[in-house]
């Protein structure tokens, strides 16, 4: 097959190349920043806190809301240091208790002791979110156990869009809202009001799960299948249309709990945190297939994030750091069966330069082609990242990836979808030429980033 260098001279690196056209539906802005985001914090709280419950019914007496030492910029302090972007809080759960002070309803913080009525948790995780710049998300339960007006769908609708209201204006700016839909089955909610509100008051904010936005996995495991697509028929009922069905981007999201079965804190739980090994294969499965990670911590009845949670949820950050701290492939040669133009523009080297705005792409009609990093000494590595471009939509359908290891090339990792994000793990490999094969695309191929790494000596082997 004929090579083409990336580092051309000329008059081929001043030729203007135009970029692929856009395949299919692509990210919005807001969306793709989100995805760049990888790895999130959700924090249950609430009056479930002090039952060991998960699901209260909502006759639970408000002034059992008690937390005593409450420190909602611990929690944000918390996810900052492990690498997490964005921190999402039941600001009311199905229990329908509020953990701010509402202006709708009798069932939340003004009616219970702590603070002598007078305290609001939203208010301090909202200011250190937006001081130490994590994204603030919101989770805002429509099943409500507690409101008379539930069993009056049109009237409820007026409340919980009066509730919306108050998280998107007095804690702005919120960056997500989640919806979960648990509970709801037969009862009849007005998606749409509900949509058309938050992007009149909250037009950068992505709506999740049960929204047009962000979608559920469909587990509470943490795990995204092998092969994920971000393009996805949106059923719900979207602003300005008649009807839902219509092909969205529409990418995942990955909620599971860092204790296993528990969302809220319990007071007999801790033997149910997971292990170092145990988040490790979620990240893997997770942000390695090309979805968002939100890992519940849940915060005790002091109103703080458990001592022996917060110790394992930075021991898994600094694991992570240490194996993606330093990419082996940016300093390769870099060559490529196919180059959009002959030219820099789209040259292979764009793929090892660390920046999210450049990428490798091919010719039009090309939907086959390999890049190639050639090192001056072997590396050893046991982590690849692959990344497409998603600004021009998902295109890779089957991948492999190959070592020149003796007098041949050997087959050590292959893969169907790329998308946001795509890391191999493998046995340890030593090798000076690696190849990257791009095997079928809908579209000529748009690589952002590839990596090498070695993983963390606190991993296990693979």
């Amino acid at each position: 097959m004929f090579m083409v260098m990336g580092l051309l001279t000329g008059a081929l690196l001043t030729a203007t190349v135009a970029p692929p056209e856009p395949y299919g539906p692509v990210p919005s802005p807001q969306q793709l920043a989100w995805q760049r985001m990888e790895y999130g914090m959700f924090c249950h709280f609430g009056i479930n806190t002090f039952h060991n419950e998960e699901w209260t019914d909502g006759t639970k007496d408000p002034k059992t809301f008690l937390p005593t030492e409450f420190n909602g910029r611990q929690w944000v302090e918390t996810a900052k240091k492990a690498g997490m972007q964005y921190l999402i809080v039941t600001a009311k759960h199905h229990d329908g208790f509020s953990i701010y002070p509402t202006e709708h309803g009798d069932y939340n913080v003004k009616a219970s002791p702590w603070r002598d009525g007078k305290g609001d948790t939203l208010r301090e995780v909202a200011d250190a979110c937006h001081e130490l710049g994590l994204m603030l998300g919101v989770y805002l339960s429509p099943w409500d156990r507690h409101d008379p007006l539930y069993e009056d769908p049109p009237a409820y609708d007026e409340r919980f869009k009066a509730m919306l209201a108050e998280l998107l204006t007095w804690y702005a700016p919120v960056g997500e809202v989640w919806f979960d839909g648990a509970g709801s089955k037969g009862h009849v909610y007005d998606w749409n009001g509900y949509y058309s509100l938050i992007r009149e008051l909250a037009p950068d904010a992505l709506i999740a799960i049960c929204g047009p936005d962000i979608r559920w996995i469909g587990n509470e495991d943490g795990l995204a299948p092998d092969t994920l697509w971000n393009v996805q028929e949106v059923t719900l009922p979207i602003p300005g249309a008649e009807s839902g069905g219509e092909k969205r981007w529409y990418p995942s999201e990955c909620d599971v709990p860092i204790r296993k079965g528990q969302w809220f804190y319990h007071t007999d739980g801790a033997a149910n945190l997971r292990s170092l090994e145990e988040l490790l294969e979620i990240y893997y499965r997770s942000v390695g297939l090309g979805a968002a990670l939100l890992l519940n911590v849940s915060p005790d009845r002091r109103g703080q994030l458990p001592q022996a949670d917060t110790q394992r949820l930075l021991e898994f950050g600094e694991v992570i750091r240490d194996t993606f701290n330093n990419n082996l492939a940016a300093r390769a040669l870099t060559s490529a069966s196919n180059i959009r133009g002959n030219g820099k523009a789209f040259a292979p080297a764009n793929a090892t330069d660390g920046l999210e705005d450049t990428y490798w792409a091919t010719n039009d009609g090309i939907h086959e082609a390999w890049l190639q990093l050639l090192f001056g000494e072997d590396r050893v590595f046991d982590r690849i990242v692959l990344q497409e471009h998603l600004p021009l939509g998902q295109r890779v359908k089957a991948h492999e990836i190959q070592a020149f290891v003796g007098n041949g090339w050997k087959t050590i990792a292959t893969g169907t979808t790329i998308g946001y994000k795509r890391i191999h793990r493998l046995p340890e490999v030593k090798a000076r030429r690696i190849r990257v094969h791009i095997t079928d695309a809908f579209a000529p191929p748009a690589i952002e980033q590839i990596g090498l790494y070695k993983a963390s000596s606190r991993e296990t082997p693979y």
